[in-house]
Parts: C-alpha cells; structure tokens; sequence
C-alpha cells in the first residue's frame, strides 16, 4: 500500500513538474495550393492563411540553402491571430522549398515549407 502511494505521489509530482507554459507555436497554416509553378521569369506567388493561438509577431521566408531571409514581414502579420498571407518570390531558377517561421508574440515559433517547382 505505502509504494502504490508512494507511486501515485512521484507520478503526480513529475506530470505536474513536466507541465510547461503554452508558448502558442502549434499555428495553423494552409496554403491556396499544395505546391506551385515559377513563371517564366522565375517568380511565384504564395497565398494562404495562417490562423494562430496567440497573436502573431512576425513571418520570415527563406529559400532553403540559404542562410539569409529573403522576406520579413512585421507588419501586415503583427497582433493577427488569422492572417491572409500572400508572398511573391522571385529567382527561381530549379525547384525550391521556401522555408515560412511563423513568430508569436509570446515567442513561440513554427515553420512550414512550400515547394516552389521551376
């Protein structure tokens, strides 16, 4: 009897101790369409919405491979918890994931990829 209160007690203590603060990271996204095509200039344009638990902060695209963001958005997606995005790109020249972080203003993050195809 004493090690199955013994057992419950740790039990409780570690589900409690284990418990963190939600830091809203699990946004939504959903794109117009699951992938696109680069015109002939190499540009494409991402559309979709983001819904997310707390209000967003900001957006950042990057191409995958590169370090440097092409595109930071703090403005249109600030304080929004739904937010209709639409991004153009430019430069596509092969098939190329766009890397979109999703930034909340508690500081949780998410990321999504969309492959832009040449």
């Amino acid at each position: 009897m004493k090690t199955t209160l013994a057992l419950l007690a740790f039990s409780f203590l570690f589900a409690f101790a284990s418990c963190k603060k939600d830091s809203g990271s699990n946004h939504a996204v959903s794109f117009i369409e699951p992938s696109g095509t680069a015109n002939g200039n190499g540009e494409y344009t991402i559309e979709g919405q983001i819904i997310s638990p707390v209000a967003l902060d900001k957006i950042i695209l990057t191409k995958q491979g590169q370090s440097a963001p092409f595109l930071e958005d703090a403005t249109t997606a600030k304080n929004k918890t739904d937010h209709t995005f639409s991004y153009q790109v430019t430069g596509i020249t092969q098939d190329t994931y766009i890397i979109m972080d999703f930034y909340n203003l508690q500081g949780g993050k998410s990321t999504s990829k969309f492959l832009i195809k040449k």
